[in-house]
């Protein structure tokens, strides 16, 4: 019985090592393979600050495909980070952005500015507007939750708590599907499917 924690410990390093080398194995994939094919070689002389065969080689290996490989570390890092903080805020290991109903508030966020103010709040741009959206969805969800839990002392109930404010607000944005424009709903389908190509060489800092 002795040798169970240090099996336990092994075993986890082993798991942890084994994930850092498929996240750095996945990222180098990402440079070397895309819709434009380019040789292994031509990859690496842009790497390495060389100048290619084609001068099109380097802004598509720098200026599209490091960065998205960049955005889609960043974005996998936060996401995990963001359970973690969830899980020890709630005391909770099934706790998470989904499950709490963090991630559909800031659906709704997104929704009422592409849906009901065509992309933009007036003040800001068309962009900056959704981001900005999207984080305010989630923070007032986040707040509710945090209210809800000073007063249930039960993590059980408070996950139902999360996943009825989840209901409502995917309920919310049907509602605002119904009612907006064919264009308005394909940007928001758009949004909702995801892309790791919307994030810019010169926006990466700000992302990052």
């Amino acid at each position: 019985m002795t040798g169970l924690p240090a099996l336990s410990s092994r075993r986890e390093r082993i798991s942890v090592w084994g994930l850092l080398f498929l996240t750095l194995a996945l990222f180098v994939l990402c440079l070397f393979i895309g819709s434009v094919c380019i040789p292994a070689s031509e990859v690496l002389t842009v790497l390495t600050g060389g100048e290619p065969s084609r001068e099109s080689w380097a802004v598509i290996v720098i200026g599209s495909r490091l960065v998205t490989a960049i955005v889609a570390l960043l974005s996998g890092s936060a996401l995990a980070i963001a359970g973690l903080m969830l899980q020890t805020t709630f005391a909770n290991p099934l706790a998470g952005p989904s499950i709490l109903g963090v991630s559909t508030g800031s659906s709704l966020g997104v929704a009422i500015v592409m849906l009901a103010f065509g992309g933009a709040l007036g003040f800001v741009g068309e962009s900056l507007g959704i981001v900005l959206a999207a984080i305010a969805g989630a923070m007032l969800v986040l707040v509710l939750l945090l209210l809800f839990s000073r007063i249930l002392n039960s993590s059980v109930m408070l996950l139902i708590v999360g996943i009825l404010v989840g209901y409502l607000s995917s309920s919310a944005v049907s509602l605002l599907n119904f009612f907006a424009t064919q264009e308005g709903v394909h940007s928001f389908v758009i949004w909702g499917l995801g892309s790791f190509s919307g994030v810019s060489q010169s926006r990466l800092l700000v992302f990052a």
